[in-house]
């Protein structure tokens, strides 16, 4: 099913959803103690003592595009694709470094000493879906102390849409035909056998003259003695060239690729071989045969083929759809009452007056069970970060009057350095690392501090809305680790991990709104033997700078359940 399909189903859903927990607003009466709904996002309430809290979550995330940094023609902090730094107009040396050498010798060859070697234009779209499925289970201790276990199933979607020289001219360079068809390397060996033979005659030739001025067809050659040298110099050097980019010469290949046919080089390089022909003509020796033979633009499949056959270095899977699915990184919590001004008054909780306040201090261990992106996949996402965490929490909520309260939950993360086997690319913007790259690095995540504000207005004591932003500053990650290795052209170099490092930082702000469906106060009543709530929130990022900040949009749909397990 398209995308654009299942996203309006989805978003079909949730507004069925708020227009059937809106209509329970008309429906049901209203009650003083308005408050006992929780509502959307966290707060400082506990589960009370024997109690056990299930919980399970649908949450539906997805992106497009990105905050953007150092790109290109766009100012920091500004909407871009987010698979800009793959969709380039020029797939050239930047992405390839093999492609150098080929570059210096088809400028020798052509003549032109401005020639770019490009593989063309590849044209990448990319949309990110995740799909969790959380299931929790909290609970009360005592009444003031909650332990919790949570466990997300996830399904991630890199969707990629690719296209190479859509229009069939873009690249300069395509596959050497030589090395699929015998006959194109016969026909290149055969004109450069044709330069070579022309070159022995006439070196033959001057040597006779010299001794022989007067021997037939001197005339020509003792006239221009030093030109006829000066031919056969060049011509044995632009044979070699010829031999060493296109193939032939004692039946060798050349190089991957060659300049395409029709092409500017190959206009050119066609043009000298014409020029060649007449220069050894005015000698009377004769150069037979064509041009060597042009590329055919590369197409998709010639592209995919780049980058997972491993002759062209890359050895990586093919930039496509991928989707990964598995088990997140699981959450152990613990959450801890330190105040509440309402003590164990349930009928104060339920009919509140006036201010009151509670304030909760929380603990996260985070087990780093999902599975990380792929280093052989450019594109493809995981369900889980897959390295461990310790968070630490504090929850305050604030309530006036029956109806309004806000919840301030601040969070810091403190992401634990583990090892992980990553290619490490020279820069964010060339994604597209050779297989040398692939190192065993060691990953320190930065850590990550956020301020999520809820807002809440209790409608009734069943219905509840609620709005909620969030403040999230995530600081650089540290990647190390030094390599020494050859690279594709056999070069000695040293790669850093550190390099990995860049553009990892992040500023995010997120605003979003949510509705909450709750029975809990009719239980309390015995009005009802199900105490159960259900909600739903809606958030999307707004703002993002200091790195590469992916643009989020995430609908969540929540259901808890609570079931006595001990105590009354």
């Amino acid at each position: 099913m398209p995308i654009a399909l299942r996203c309006a189903g989805r978003r079909a859903k949730h507004t069925a959803l708020f227009l059937a927990l809106s209509a329970l607003l008309s429906a049901l009466p209203a009650w003083s103690g308005a408050q006992s709904v929780l509502g959307v996002g966290d707060d400082a309430t506990t589960v009370p003592r024997g109690v056990l809290r299930w919980r399970a979550v649908s949450e539906w995330l997805q992106y497009a595009e990105r905050y953007g940094m150092n790109t290109p023609g766009r100012k920091n902090g500004a909407l871009e694709p987010l698979a800009v730094n793959f969709g380039l107009d020029t797939l050239g040396l930047s992405q390839f470094a093999t492609l150098a050498p080929l570059q210096s010798g088809i400028r020798t060859l052509a003549g032109m000493p401005d020639f770019v070697a490009s593989l063309g234009k590849s044209v990448v779209q990319l949309r990110n879906q995740v799909q969790s499925t959380p299931l929790s289970l909290e609970l009360g201790l005592t009444n003031r102390i909650t332990i919790g276990a949570s466990v997300p199933f996830v399904t991630a979607s890199a969707n990629v849409s690719f296209a190479m020289n859509p229009k069939g001219i873009e690249g300069t360079l395509g596959f050497n035909p030589a090395f699929k068809l015998p006959s194109v390397l016969a026909q290149n060996g055969a004109l450069i056998s044709q330069f070579d033979s022309a070159a022995s005659q006439l070196g033959r030739a001057i040597a006779t003259c010299a001794a022989l001025p007067s021997a037939p067809g001197c005339t020509a050659i003792n006239a221009n003695a030093a030109a006829a040298r000066a031919l056969i110099q060049s011509s044995t050097s632009f044979a070699t060239a010829l031999a060493s980019v296109y193939g032939g010469r004692n039946g060798k290949t050349g190089a991957l690729y060659v300049p395409t046919a029709g092409s500017t080089a190959q206009l050119a390089i066609a043009a000298r071989v014409a020029a060649f022909r007449t220069l050894y003509g005015a000698f009377g020796l004769t150069i037979a045969g064509n041009a060597p033979g042009g590329a055919a633009p590369l197409t998709i499949t010639d592209a995919q083929r780049i980058f997972t056959d491993s002759a062209f270095g890359m050895g990586a899977k093919p930039l496509a759809t991928s989707i990964t699915r598995g088990m997140g990184d699981v959450d152990f919590t613990i959450k801890v009452n330190l105040y509440d001004s309402f003590g164990r008054d349930t009928k104060k909780r339920l009919a509140p007056k006036g201010f009151n306040i509670r304030q909760s201090i929380g603990g996260v261990y985070r087990l780093g069970t999902g599975t990380t992106d792929s280093p052989d996949d450019f594109t493809d996402i995981g369900t889980g970060n897959h390295q461990n965490d310790v968070e630490l929490r504090s929850y305050t909520d604030v309530m006036w009057g029956p109806h309004f309260w806000v919840s301030l939950v601040a969070k810091y993360n403190w992401q634990l350095a583990d090892q992980l086997i990553m290619r490490i690319t020279e820069a964010p913007s060339l994604p597209l690392a050779a297989a040398y790259r692939k190192q065993m690095v060691t990953r320190d995540l930065g850590d990550i501090a956020e301020l999520e504000i809820n807002p809440r207005w209790s409608i009734t004591e069943h219905v509840s809305i609620a709005g909620q932003y969030t403040y999230r500053r995530k600081f650089n990650d540290q990647y190390t680790g030094s390599f020494a290795v050859n690279d594709l052209n056999g070069t000695p170099i040293i790669i850093d991990a550190s390099a990995l490092n860049q553009e990892t930082e992040a500023r995010e702000h997120r605003f979003g709104g949510g509705i909450s469906f709750s029975t809990l106060a009719a239980f309390e009543r015995g009005e009802v033997s199900l105490p159960f709530e259900v909600s739903y929130l809606h958030f999307q990022t707004t703002l993002g700078s200091g790195g590469a900040v992916p643009k989020l949009t995430q609908d969540q749909v929540q259901f808890r359940v609570y079931t006595r397990l001990f105590g009354r």
